[in-house]
């Protein structure tokens, strides 16, 4: 009989599991939207029992014999607790939804294994601080034994901010801020005022349309009046101030039909005035006196403001998870549930491979062999990333459907859509012809890991597409596909180590075309999940203006 652990992000939103076996090491992760693909997943279950089913047969877990322990992401149930729902700046029914879903969440969490036949009662649950579950998973994913970990979020059991040390791989809490005061909701509240639903996950948006805007002295200085920073926690303004400045911030606003660019200035305001409560928060974490930094919570995918920390605070270096946000937290709440049954005191040091999902179902893979009549089917085994380079290289748009998935909301080469960044009309034709998203949206630079400080200032590692960084001016006009409007690019670094076939279509590219640069785009189309089954990548490929699939080592392309 072996022991699992089985972590579940019950949140609510953005639900996924994630097993752990008896050692401590992490088998599985996976958020729930990418097998249900329902954007977010809202109120579905973490563990969903067919997609628990399947995650257990991955691992090989054995109904029959296996024991299962569970661990939530939450301490508490929010609805629970008799504290006064703040609606100053997001409607409150919203806010009492959310609370309500997580309490289904929580209530329910581990039910679906007595489903699969995993006892004949409910399972006892362990309940993790919401935090420290953000936390772990972080210096999970760090190979670094000390630094300072900072939590940045929506909300957490009491509050969304939380500092913590990391001493040879034992966390402890620093300080944590208490009552309304978030910079999550913060960026809620700008995602709606900018005409987009944060619901919906379109902060994204935002941060993107940010590089076309200037930031408006007046406002910036108005926004700054939304949120008090003291010794790095965080408090609202009083109603009556936000009420103001909601009303001043009005005429700024854009109505969800109105051209997108009308937004760009208050997205860069609304940027500028995050970047500044966030470094007023550092300037607090900085006084632990450590210069490595891991940064975590559904903030840390702002990677417009990560860009900025090294060289602007005190960090030498900084970490940042694949997975920040909630569903990320599966991988702490399972680590929690096997240190606490162990009795570890030190967190795992995993191997840094964000590649812990589903594989492609061998069986669809090879009855693609066949399809011969829909498609053109070649097998490229041993070849794989040199046949992807030079389509790449002709101008093909290529999508990738290989090994395992990625745990996170970022492609990272295994389900990526790869194109030629030199080509300056390539940014409009993905997301015109294959995305079908707006035309500003930027696109991500993948390099060698080496060749970084050759292509960007401040150069350093960004293995998850965590940091956003300024392109040295002399080499921008050689990839003008994957520079943004304002001259930055979201970098991917990627090694021998970390990707080695990712690494290796960028070398056989550069060697084509004398450009060590590849774009990439996660593969999916605007409003749906990352694709899940050989099925949802060749949908898109009938259905856009994608030119081909690489299917492990199966290269799918619409006949000529």
């Amino acid at each position: 009989m072996a022991t699992w652990y089985l972590g579940l992000a019950t949140s609510g939103h953005d639900p996924a599991l994630a097993l752990v076996d008896e050692t401590g090491y992490v088998r599985f992760a996976e958020a729930t939207e990418r097998f249900v693909q329902d954007k977010r997943a809202w109120g579905i279950a973490p563990d969903h029992p067919p997609h628990l089913q399947a995650a257990m047969a991955a691992c090989g877990v054995d109904p029959a014999r296996d024991r299962v322990v569970v661990g939530t992401s939450w301490s508490s149930v929010k609805a629970a607790i008799d504290v006064k729902v703040h609606t100053a700046l997001l409607p409150g029914p919203d806010t009492l939804w959310l609370r309500g879903l997580q309490a289904q969440m929580q209530e329910s969490a581990g039910r679906s294994l007595l489903r699969l036949g995993l006892g004949a009662e409910p399972a006892g649950v362990m309940r993790f601080d919401h935090h420290l579950c953000h936390a772990v998973t972080a210096c999970h994913f760090t190979p670094w034994a000390d630094a300072s970990c900072l939590v940045l979020d929506g909300e957490g059991d009491v509050g969304a901010v939380s500092c913590f040390v990391l001493e040879d791989r034992r966390l402890k809490r620093s300080w944590r801020s208490w009552g309304p005061g978030s910079l999550g909701t913060f960026y809620a509240w700008l995602t709606s005022r900018c005409g987009w639903d944060w619901r919906l996950g379109e902060e994204w948006k935002v941060m993107g349309l940010a590089a076309y805007g200037r930031a408006a002295p007046g406002l910036l200085e108005c926004l700054e009046e939304l949120l008090t920073v003291d010794r790095g926690r965080l408090r609202f303004a009083d109603d009556a101030a936000i009420a103001a400045i909601v009303a001043e911030t009005a005429r700024h606003a854009r109505a969800p039909d109105a051209p997108v660019m009308n937004a760009a200035d208050l997205a860069a305001t609304g940027q500028a005035a995050y970047a500044r409560f966030a470094d007023r928060i550092l300037e607090e974490v900085a006084k632990e006196g450590r210069t490595d930094l891991i940064l975590t919570g559904g903030c840390a995918l702002n990677s417009s403001y990560n860009g900025t920390i090294v060289g602007n605070t005190p960090f030498e270096r900084i970490s940042v998870p694949p997975c920040p946000a909630d569903d990320g937290n599966a991988i702490g709440a399972a680590l929690l549930a096997w240190m606490k049954e162990s009795g570890a005191g030190q967190i795992p040091a995993g191997d840094t491979s964000p590649y812990l999902g589903t594989t492609p179902d061998a069986a669809a893979v090879a009855k693609c062999r066949h399809a011969s009549r829909a498609y053109k089917v070649t097998d490229v085994s041993g070849r794989s990333a040199q046949a992807v380079a030079a389509l790449l290289a002709e101008g093909r748009i290529i999508g990738v459907f290989r090994e395992r998935a990625e745990i996170g909301p970022r492609a990272l080469g295994n389900r990526s859509i790869l194109a030629d960044p030199r080509r300056p009309e390539m940014k409009d034709r993905i997301n015109a012809e294959v995305k079908g998203r707006e035309p500003y949206r930027p696109f991500a630079p993948v390099v060698l890991e080496n060749d970084a400080g050759d292509w960007f200032e401040r150069a350093q590692p960004s293995p998850y597409m965590s940091l956003t960084l300024p392109w040295l001016p002399s080499v921008r006009h050689r990839v003008p596909a994957v520079v943004h409007a304002d001259g930055t690019g979201r970098l991917q670094t990627v090694s021998e180590d970390r990707n080695p076939w990712l690494a290796n279509v960028v070398r056989t590219f550069a060697q084509k075309t004398d450009v060590p640069v590849v774009l990439n785009t996660s593969f999916n189309i605007m409003g749906k999940p990352i694709v899940h089954t050989l099925d949802d990548a060749l949908a898109v490929l009938t259905t856009t203006g994608l030119d081909g699939v690489l299917c492990e080592e199966l290269l799918i392309e619409k006949p000529m």
